[in-house]
């Protein structure tokens, strides 16, 4: 993608501002994707600039998207529908970040019980095991079972307790974009 990035920052209004300037609005979205305008992707170096500008400050501070553009091509385009495409687009990521935390706790509730029930039967095998003789192999057998039956519960609880963090962070920085600002400059 040939346009360039820059964040700038004013003072006076409280803003940051997150500067791309291109030479042909096409360049903000994906030549690849055949889909109608309105539903467009972004071409992926300016959905990567947006979302890393977005993220790198607190998501209450107000941000706007500035796109400078050649005056030539302000005849070419129509800024409330490029405005909606792009909104859509983060929409649209918005909601498939809500749909993988779903999946995601979903998922970890599930290992949940196959985790639970993995962690029974060795328990009840460890203990079985034991009740047969009192020696170290039984004794190394139980202890084996017990750390098996808990190394089984790890996914679980790191899908229902860590996984979905990120995702949701994701999810706020896409429903900050897709309600923000976007203005345009014809240089």
């Amino acid at each position: 993608m040939s346009g360039e990035f820059g964040n700038n920052s004013i003072p006076n209004e409280h803003v940051h501002l997150i500067e791309i300037k291109i030479k042909k609005i096409n360049q903000l979205f994906n030549s690849f994707d055949p889909s109608p305008f309105l539903e467009k992707d972004l071409d992926d170096d300016a959905f990567e600039y947006i979302v890393t500008s977005v993220s790198e400050r607190s998501l209450k501070t107000r941000q706007k998207i500035i796109i400078h553009i050649p005056k030539k091509e302000r005849s070419k385009l129509s800024e409330v529908e490029i405005k909606r495409a792009i909104h859509n687009f983060f929409e649209y990521k918005k909601l498939l970040a809500e749909r993988s935390i779903k999946l995601k706790i979903k998922e970890g509730q599930l290992s949940f019980v196959v985790g639970i029930s993995f962690l029974i039967i060795c328990l009840v095998i460890g203990e079985y095991i034991q009740s047969l003789a009192q020696n170290s192999w039984t004794y190394i057998a139980f202890e084996g079972l017990l750390i098996g039956g808990w190394v089984a519960m790890w996914k679980p609880i790191s899908d229902i307790l860590y996984e979905w963090w990120p995702i949701w962070k994701e999810k706020r920085i896409y429903n900050k974009i897709a309600e923000m600002d976007i203005e345009f400059r014809y240089t």
